[in-house]
């Protein structure tokens, strides 16, 4: 069975996980201050980062990991290399130190990895699923919320839509484990029955 641990970046309460398969390590968001916890993570694993989108308070870390490929979709991509979009500056950092080639999309990603565009929070937000039993939402969807789209590239409607989409998702897949960006993990179940955007 996999392992997943997760690691709370304390500036915005904003989750990270690192999921322990048996070729790779993933870190999914790599959030503000998290880079000691990482020095921890030694492996001589493939490592990779997964991003569900590119705000700041998911991707602060990401470049003071040694990964081999930082995961994002195409239309956030360039919230990576725009640090007033993507509030980088709000942490003091005026860029992330990335080399480009590393930056590549959710289509490289295998069995038993999923990615589900989500957008609405962002343009280019993800939710990724691990086998039929992991599904980490990012800011799309939390235990009794979802994310804001009030933000620069968020949009309503955009949301609605995806989470038309996750409502059908997830009665599929009641016992589905629900691991989001911010607040604690929850299942498809327990949202479809108290998130209010989803009763």
């Amino acid at each position: 069975m996999v392992d997943v641990k997760k690691l709370l970046a304390k500036a915005l309460d904003e989750n990270c996980y690192v999921i322990e398969e048996e070729e790779v390590l993933t870190i999914v968001d790599p959030g503000y201050g998290l880079s000691e916890e990482f020095t921890k993570l030694v492996s001589d694993k493939q490592v990779r980062i997964l991003l569900t989108h590119g705000h700041a308070d998911h991707t602060h870390d990401a470049d003071q990991i040694a990964a081999s490929a930082i995961i994002i979709h195409e239309l956030d991509r360039p919230l990576l290399l725009d640090p007033s979009r993507s509030f980088l500056t709000f942490f003091g950092k005026t860029r992330l130190l990335i080399e480009e080639g590393l930056i590549v999309t959710p289509e490289i990603l295998h069995r038993p990895w999923k990615c589900l565009h989500t957008p609405g929070h962002t343009k280019g937000s993800c939710c990724f699923m691990y086998g039929e039993r992991y599904l980490f939402s990012g800011d799309t969807v939390f235990s009794n919320s979802v994310g804001r789209t009030d933000l620069p590239d968020g949009d309503g409607i955009e949301m609605e839509r995806s989470l038309r989409k996750l409502k059908q998702f997830f009665i599929e897949r009641p016992d589905l484990i629900v691991l989001p960006g911010h607040g604690p993990e929850t299942t498809a179940q327990s949202i479809l029955r108290e998130n209010p955007f989803f009763t």
